[in-house]
């Protein structure tokens, strides 16, 4: 196999990334209040949109691919404050 021999360019420095088992990018925090959490979450779904819109306009099937992703995580950021932190509510909730 043949090697490259040109000078480096410094990205050499650059730390490969790292591959960790599954991880929660989105989830609920204890003691934030569910009301401004379903906020959040709705920014995020706006997002989605967003990106699903415009990639089926640019035909851009990355877009449209991630808007699904992130789709996915927030419906299910939506499932787990509806189920797992019915009893939570804070008076900032009511």
């Amino acid at each position: 196999m043949q090697q490259n021999n040109t000078p480096s360019s410094g990205s050499d420095n650059i730390p490969a990334p790292s591959y960790k088992p599954s991880q929660q990018l989105i989830t609920t925090i204890p003691g934030i209040p569910t009301l401004q959490a379903k906020e959040q979450a709705s920014k995020l779904l706006d997002c989605a949109r967003y990106l699903n819109h415009t990639g089926v306009m640019l035909g851009d099937h990355r877009r449209v691919a991630t808007s699904r992703y992130l789709n996915m995580m927030v419906r299910a950021l939506f499932d787990e404050l509806e189920h797992i932190r019915p009893h939570s509510r804070t008076p900032a909730d009511r």
